[in-house]
């Protein structure tokens, strides 16, 4: 197994931030990945929650699992995203928790242990707050207040890290463009669309105008049967002359 340069591993939440924001049908939850190779051999994840208010049972709580950092990416920064809906509660603070869990090698000659590092924000909905802005949070003005992990990975061991003394954290490094922003959503908008997803009646999803054959699954399904049709009278004929 190859192992990509040593150096520092880096995850920040981009958004949301301790503000107070617009309802959204899509309400973004992103995190960054600086040095994205890494997290593979570190056996890295991500669990998170959030609920509405001070109740885990609220109407609009989610329980987010496990997001495993798995794929490698060529490019410096790696951005993951999480959406959820507030249109349906326009008012009221929001919790969000979350740890990343890598696996260190560095302390015992035993197997390795998951070394954990544990964040929280508290955001507020209401129809006067201001609207999410992405490229904004990664903005010189802004990005110092990202929540953010930095571990100094000095070589890697089976599936964990050998780590250094840790390093400053520099969430400033991650820039969030208005297409990257852009694409993200889109990202989004096309899963909540998608046929196997609970409705959303909140997303405007895009509408299918072509009818023809080859783009109308109805149509691929008339034209599938036909070819079954046609060898299904070949035979009752066939039966027809042998008796």
């Amino acid at each position: 197994m190859s192992y990509p340069n040593m150096g520092i591993f880096e995850v920040d939440l981009v958004f949301p931030r301790n503000v107070t924001y617009t309802p959204q049908a899509l309400m973004p939850i992103v995190w960054a990945l600086q040095n994205p190779s890494m997290a593979p051999p570190l056996a890295s994840y991500i669990t998170w929650n959030l609920w509405e208010g001070n109740n885990y049972s609220s109407p609009g709580s989610l329980d987010g699992g496990l997001i495993e950092l798995l794929e490698e990416d060529p490019s410096s920064k790696r951005l993951i995203s999480r959406f959820f809906n507030t249109i349906d509660y326009p008012d009221g603070y929001w919790n969000l928790t979350w740890s990343l869990e890598i696996s260190n090698c560095s302390r015992y000659s035993g197997p390795p242990h998951t070394l954990t590092r544990s964040g929280s924000t508290v955001f507020t909905i209401s129809k006067s707050g201001q609207e999410p802005d992405l490229v904004a949070a990664t903005s010189a003005g802004q990005c110092g207040a990202m929540e953010a992990y930095a571990f100094n990975v000095t070589s890697f061991g089976s599936a964990c890290g050998h780590l250094g003394q840790t390093p400053t954290t520099n969430p400033c490094a991650v820039n969030i463009s208005s297409s990257a922003a852009s694409s993200l959503y889109a990202s989004a908008t096309a899963w909540a669309c998608a046929p196997n997803t609970p409705v959303n009646p909140n997303v405007t999803c895009p509408t299918i105008t072509s009818t023809s054959s080859a783009s109308n699954p109805a149509s691929r399904s008339r034209m599938a049967t036909a070819p079954a049709l046609l060898m299904l009278l070949v035979w009752v004929i066939n039966l027809i002359l042998m008796g």
